[in-house]
């Protein structure tokens, strides 16, 4: 009957380990004591506490490679895929949730982003895929107040209009209104009543 054959052991073998077969000579003051990896591994590892280094054993969603390395599959994180157009780029094939892509443009996204499609994104803005849809996420647009600045949205002539809230005019649209005003010769009012 052939030996079973212990994986443990045989991993740690290749990658050049102590076995727990393997006998050590521990000294504690002037006396020296025989004992094996396995016995010196139960006796020194206990497991660790809030309090109290010790021993961890990985749980859900861990794992340890050959290597000793740890690795971490985290559910539901997000994950960066790059840089794209959303008006000229296609949505991504096949995205898996938590799939994040950074604007490449201040654009109207263009047909295919589920969920996008039609709406406006700045320089980037994260497109998220959350599953079933993409989402743009704009986390570090904070809107301008007269206190701290923000980024802000230029009025066009429909929000002049209307006196749309959170528009603002700039330099390049006052200097074109002040091009083409009428100036204004003062001379030709009426003197203001005393």
């Amino acid at each position: 009957m052939a030996t079973p054959v212990n994986p443990l052991a045989s991993a740690t073998a290749a990658a050049g380990l102590p076995q727990p077969s393997d006998l050590l000579v521990v000294q504690r003051d002037a006396q020296p004591h025989r004992t094996t990896v396995a016995d010196l591994g139960a006796a020194v590892l206990v497991p660790a506490t809030a309090t109290t280094i010790g021993a961890i054993k990985p749980g859900a969603n861990l794992t340890v490679g050959a290597d000793g390395t740890l690795h971490a599959a985290i559910s539901g994180a997000m994950v960066f895929r790059g840089a794209i157009d959303p008006l000229t780029a296609a949505a991504p094939a096949e995205p898996i949730a938590g799939d994040v892509w950074l604007s490449l443009a201040s654009v109207v996204v263009g047909e295919g982003w589920s969920g996008l499609t039609g709406k406006t994104v700045g320089v980037g803005d994260q497109l998220l895929w959350d599953g079933s849809r993409w989402i743009a996420n704009a986390a570090t647009a904070v809107l301008a107040t007269t206190a701290a600045p923000g980024v802000v949205q230029l009025a066009d002539a429909a929000a002049l209009t209307a006196g749309t809230a959170a528009r603002v005019v700039d330099a390049a649209q006052l200097k074109a209104v002040a091009a083409s005003a009428m100036p204004l010769d003062l001379s030709t009012l009426p003197p203001l009543p005393a």
